[in-house]
Formats: C-alpha cells, sequence, structure tokens
C-alpha cells in the first residue's frame, strides 16, 4: 500500500489515487467471493434423496471426513482410484480436481 499520498506533480498525484482505488476495488472482489465460497461450502450439500451425477467426482460427506468419490453407471460408489466405497449422508458437486 501506499505511505504518503501527498505527492508534487497532478499525473502522481492521479496515479496514486487510481491505485488506491484499484486496491479498494480488488479487496471488495476478493470479499465477495470469500462470501460466496462459504455460502457455498455451507449450504450446496444435497440429500441421498436427491441421485448423484454418474461418472464425475463428487464430493462425498462421511462420518469420517468428506470425500472425492464418483458414482459409476451400475451405482457403485468408487474412490478417484476406483477403490469401493460406502455411500456418502450427502454429497455436492466437486470443483474440477488439478491434473496430476
Amino acid at each position: 500500500m501506499l505511505s504518503d499520498i501527498r505527492d508534487v506533480d497532478e499525473p502522481s498525484f492521479r496515479r496514486h489515487w487510481a491505485e488506491r482505488a484499484w486496491d479498494r476495488i480488488q479487496l471488495a472482489h476478493i470479499a465477495a467471493l470469500e462470501e460466496q465460497l462459504i455460502e457455498y461450502a455451507a449450504e450446496s450439500w444435497r440429500s441421498m434423496n436427491i441421485p448423484p451425477p454418474t461418472g464425475v467426482p463428487i464430493l462425498g460427506a462421511y462420518r469420517t471426513g468428506v470425500a472425492v468419490v464418483m458414482v459409476n453407471p451400475m451405482g457403485d460408489w468408487r474412490s478417484t482410484r476406483g477403490d469401493p466405497q460406502i455411500p456418502p449422508t450427502a454429497w455436492m458437486p466437486c470443483p474440477a480436481l488439478p491434473k496430476t
């Protein structure tokens, strides 16, 4: 951030205030995004009464935590490595996993 906003010439003064306004806009956007992510994490869980999509990664809620799982076309729950899993108590769409 700026330590001293007092400038001697007009272009420098405008540049510093433009930078300060840009910083505030960026911070407001970051805060709004953080709020949306918190809302998504808190309220996007789906009951098992709603069938999850098959063949795509989803987040499953288990007693021991959260895991990335998928349902194959036959209805079997599998980890991303293909290991069998028990059905979760709730699920939500999974963000795209990084390529390894």
